[in-house]
């Protein structure tokens, strides 16, 4: 099924870098999306992300995901996967206000953004969703909450309307069995354009990730992030010369604690094994 999405990114939603009531908390504390998505998600207790010029590869390759209608403009994080298809978080294209995906015209991609500077650009001509992405059932805009069964299909590719002179990251899909031993030859990372810094990416290098073995194809992780960060990457490193979608960042989990603070626990998205068969075809049409 392919929808054309929209999604009025306002900055309650905007950490729907979602906010979901999905990773186990300590036991006592109940799982919620937070309030002020503005807090973020920094789990170490500080901000370990690090503003970076996209002038080297795979940097130049990631960009803002801009939406923009007539009423609401936003944006979020995506990855150039191949000359024309950009992968990013499927609940950033959709407008809770008008209750409908956005059309191809109204999404536009702009890779290795530097503040006024950019890399390449494009506007979408199609917009691919999975199917059992419901987010009118699945996510709540008051709350900025998603279901935690829908984590893993929370993807959307961006077919572009002009090819872009950036070397593509490829997408490879790793079973939950061998990520562990893929990914301590290697280092992991997630970038993205944070609402902090949002004509600049930030990177967490060193950070950590998984595969749910509770969601069949969700991965958490533990990689700073901000509302802006929502569809960011996570890269499997390999030297200079090599890096792998290996999953994406879309959500975040909170645990109310007994002060009525919130604490974050993990962040959450779609493991590359959910989509990886959808850039396939993408990229064979």
């Amino acid at each position: 099924m392919r929808a054309l999405c929209r999604f009025p990114w306002r900055r309650t939603l905007v950490l729907l870098a979602l906010l979901i009531n999905a990773a186990a908390p300590a036991r006592g504390e109940e799982p919620l999306g937070v309030p002020n998505p503005h807090w973020g998600a920094f789990f170490s207790g500080k901000d370990q992300r690090v503003p970076i010029e996209p002038t080297d590869w795979p940097w130049r390759a990631i960009g803002r995901v801009n939406l923009a209608d007539r009423v609401v403009r936003r944006h979020c994080t995506g990855t150039l996967v191949g000359p024309r298809l950009v992968v990013t978080a499927g609940h950033c294209l959709f407008n809770h206000r008008l209750g409908r995906w956005a059309k191809p015209e109204q999404v536009h991609f702009v890779a290795g953004q530097a503040r006024d500077t950019a890399a390449g650009h494009s506007t979408a001509v199609d917009l691919i969703l999975p199917p059992e992405l419901d987010v009118t059932q699945g996510i709540d805009p008051r709350l900025g909450t998603i279901r935690s069964e829908l984590i893993a299909h929370d993807w959307a590719l961006i077919v572009l309307e002009s090819a872009l002179p950036i070397k593509p990251i490829p997408v490879r899909a790793i079973s939950a069995r061998a990520f562990p031993q893929e990914a301590s030859a290697g280092e992991l990372a997630r970038a993205g354009y944070g609402s902090d810094r949002p004509y600049l990416p930030s990177v967490h290098r060193g950070c950590a990730a998984a595969l749910s073995d509770r969601w069949p194809g969700a991965m958490l992780n533990r990689c700073d992030q901000r509302p802006g960060d929502s569809g960011s990457p996570i890269l499997l490193l390999r030297g200079a010369e090599e890096a792998f979608v290996v999953g994406l960042s879309t959500a975040t989990s909170h645990a109310k604690r007994d002060n009525a603070d919130f604490a974050a626990v993990a962040a959450l998205g779609p493991s590359a094994v959910s989509f990886a068969d959808a850039v396939q075809r993408a990229l064979e049409r």
